[in-house]
């Protein structure tokens, strides 16, 4: 079978590989589509695994179930890469993604290759039959907008919510459209790229395309209920603290490298009492209510994603996920 496989300083080519199979409880997902996600492109992340299959955020079809696992033969899918034991101190209290068992989980080899084995536990929590009418380069958007719901949830969304979004590339798109769909009364964002800011406005936000216009926005006066941040831009965390209002919560989404300081004014945001939270990937609950929004239309997968490239220029589609021309690149195996 053919994968793609991502190479120290960046370098992503296809390679051949031998196909896996499916054990007991086991499922073989033919992958037809797979999202390109931030961390695929972070170099001090991804380099110290590598070589690796990159790709979690895969969708297609069951061709193989091993004894005693949970969907047919023919099933279109959504996969989730990591899972939770659902029963240790942490799940409990609704941690799921800092289980210990959730990075001991993962499909082999990677999302990007054409054929995946999905462990049994993946398959039994976190393997997710998708409704006829959802295609599957839009089914890709499922974990990543299970991120965003899980956060938003975290960081108190709700009807009446006054919600900033900084930065409005894939991830800002979803936070926009996940706090509409969650009741927020007002969104505002705050984005430099004039395309981008055109599919804000679209996906229900007041656009800025500075952290001054959106302080100085009306429907935001006295400050953002919650401030969603999807750059790791340190200048652009920075400014972020400046638009929660008091009691406000600033949560952190994509993270700068390690060691990477960031000024902050820590006295500003005291006397207004702001929260700095952060927030990592998704638990099986927030997948599910992640694809009911993609099923009944309250999130627009086609304002997310901007490009959809075949496997055989997998370079080409990281090479535009880097890029600033692209928002959502999804590869189409």
């Amino acid at each position: 079978m053919r994968a793609a496989v991502y190479h120290r300083g960046g370098r992503v080519g296809l390679e051949e590989r031998a196909p896996p199979t499916a054990g007991p409880g086991e499922l073989l997902v033919r992958v037809r589509a797979c999202g390109i996600c931030g961390s695929d492109l972070m170099g001090w992340y991804q380099d110290p695994r590598a070589p690796l299959v990159p790709g979690h955020e895969p969708a297609g079809e069951v061709v193989g179930a091993g004894p005693g696992a949970p969907l047919a033969v023919g099933t279109r899918v959504a996969v989730h890469h990591h899972v939770p034991c659902m029963t240790c101190a942490l799940c409990r209290r609704g941690r799921h993604t800092l289980c210990a068992r959730f990075r001991q989980t993962r499909i082999d080899p990677g999302g990007m290759a054409e054929l995946v084995r999905v462990p049994a536990a993946n398959a039994a929590l976190d393997v997710l039959p998708l409704p006829d009418d959802l295609p599957l380069w839009a089914a890709t958007l499922v974990e990543p907008l299970g991120c965003v719901v899980r956060g938003q949830r975290a960081a108190g969304v709700g009807p009446g919510a006054r919600v900033a979004v900084v930065g409005a590339g894939g991830m800002g798109l979803l936070e926009i459209q996940a706090a509409r769909a969650l009741g927020a009364a007002v969104v505002v964002a705050c984005e430099p790229r004039p395309e981008r800011r055109e599919r804000a406005a679209r996906a229900g936000a007041r656009v800025h395309p500075d952290a001054d216009g959106v302080r100085a926005d009306p429907a935001l006066a006295g400050g953002a209920d919650q401030v969603f941040v999807t750059t790791a831009d340190p200048g652009a965390i920075a400014a972020a603290l400046t638009l929660a209002g008091p009691g406000g919560v600033v949560q952190l989404f994509a993270p700068p490298p390690p060691g990477v300081p960031v000024p902050l004014d820590l006295g500003a945001v005291w006397w207004r009492e702001v929260s700095i939270t952060s927030t990592y990937s998704a638990g099986p609950l927030d997948t599910r209510d992640a694809l009911a929004l993609l099923a009944d239309g309250r999130v627009d997968p086609a304002l997310v994603v901007s490009h959809r490239v075949p496997l055989a220029r997998v370079d080409e589609a990281f090479r535009l996920a880097r890029s600033p021309e692209a928002v959502k690149v999804v590869v189409d195996l």
